[in-house]
């Protein structure tokens, strides 16, 4: 029995200035597609991610959500097809790595481990569950952040 290959296209960009680790960016790729795996996304997708600083997820936290106010992640659903591969872009992740930072040190924990989180987070909203919507959406949705993140650690 053949086993067909099923592609997932994760490219990760740094917005100049901040700090571009290739450990960061194999961390934050493994969750997201860890995050597809889980969810079983079966077919041929790609994620685009841009990690920047405070004062850029603030101006695009403004400009899409009228909230001015810095954040640590934005997840921005797409669907098209993208012409070039075939792939279903799912859509754009920015996550603040400022922000990031800052959270990881109150919590008490790593870099990587908030930057992966916060990874899980995006994708799945990219995939369709809203802990806005209500409160039991977020109850779901907080439980299958938690089981992702313990498949990945």
């Amino acid at each position: 029995m053949i086993k067909k290959e099923i592609r997932r296209i994760i490219n990760i960009d740094f917005e100049p200035g901040c700090e571009t680790d290739v450990k960061i960016k194999a961390k934050i790729k493994k969750a997201v597609l860890i995050t597809l795996q889980a969810e079983k996304i079966d077919y041929v997708c790609e994620v685009n991610i841009r990690i920047t600083d405070n004062s850029n997820i603030r101006n695009l936290n403004k400009n899409f959500r009228g909230k001015d106010t810095e954040t640590d992640v934005l997840s921005f659903v797409m669907g098209d097809i993208n012409p070039e591969n075939g792939a279903v872009i799912l859509g754009d992740i920015v996550i603040s790595i400022e922000k990031a930072k800052e959270q990881s040190e109150e919590l008490n924990q790593s870099l990587d481990r908030e930057l992966m989180f916060l990874a899980v987070h995006a994708a799945l909203h990219l995939i369709g569950y809203d802990h806005e919507k209500s409160e039991e959406e977020d109850l779901i949705m907080r439980q299958r952040q938690k089981e992702i993140m313990e498949m990945i650690l």
